[in-house]
């Protein structure tokens, strides 16, 4: 998801044993060549997060709220972007250059976050998710640690799921996922509607607004004696997009994001 980087955020989704499978291997596959257009929102851009090149046609909304609507024709299932509404820095990228971010989480009180979607068209498959990468400095660089928050999709997350209705937020109740990216580097965790994963259908629509501290509190008190999440880490970056796997159709996307 990154313009000068290979973006660490989204999954390659393949077909094994018949279901669609989240793997995050983004690093090793994605072109290191700046990928797709963006147009800025005053603190926060919008980005056609293009993979290897792949047609993704975008418009970008003209009014001063940040979203775009995309549309796609994919047969297989692979990993072909992640347009998204992005505020922070994506591998020390940021051409809004707004400074909200990094933000140390124990200083934080509050991430109030609102995401919209919508989508159409045949084969539909992905993820409308969150998307978040967390150093242990404020170095602006490639990230130490993601999580991602994900509303509908018919997707399956990286790892294991090690959680069941871990966390509420934003009218839903949240399955916890996590495992390693070793292509990428870091671990992963994966907050996800309960008992959505690889449920087989995209929603045509939705919304998710939730405080993101919420969930850093959920790691703060049940992970970070693993040592790989601790409240000391700044967040470089917020995304809400779609992860496209497959589809002939469109989405429409739009966020605003936001810390204190």
């Amino acid at each position: 998801m990154e313009k000068p980087l290979p973006s660490a955020a989204g999954r390659l989704c393949a077909s094994l044993a018949g279901r669609v499978v989240s793997v995050s291997i983004l690093c090793s596959l994605c072109s290191l060549a700046y990928a797709g257009p963006d147009k800025v929102y005053g603190t926060e851009f919008a980005w056609v997060n293009n993979f290897n090149n792949s047609t993704i046609n975008s418009t970008f909304s003209t009014n001063s709220v940040p979203g775009m609507t995309v549309s796609y024709n994919f047969s297989n299932y692979s990993l072909y972007g992640y347009p998204a509404i992005i505020r922070g820095w994506h591998y020390g990228w940021n051409p809004a250059g707004d400074n909200l971010f990094p933000k140390k989480l124990s200083a934080t009180s509050s991430i109030p976050c609102t995401f919209n979607y919508s989508s159409g068209g045949s084969n539909m498959a992905g993820d409308f998710a969150y998307d978040m990468f967390l150093r242990w400095d404020t170095a602006k660089s490639t990230p130490q640690l993601e999580v991602m928050v994900w509303a509908g999709n018919d997707s399956w997350p990286i790892g294991t799921q090690t959680g069941t209705n871990v966390v509420s937020a934003g009218g839903y109740t949240f399955d916890l996922w996590e495992g390693n990216n070793s292509a990428a580097g870091y671990y992963v965790y994966t907050f996800i509607p309960h008992g959505t994963a690889g449920q087989g259908n995209l929603p045509t629509g939705g919304s998710l607004n939730v405080d993101m501290k919420t969930f850093f509190n959920w790691l703060q008190a049940n992970r970070s004696s693993a040592g790989l999440y601790n409240n000391s880490m700044y967040l470089d970056v917020v995304e809400a997009g779609l992860e496209i796997t497959r589809g002939n159709g469109w989405a429409y996307v739009t966020a605003n994001i936001n810390a204190k």
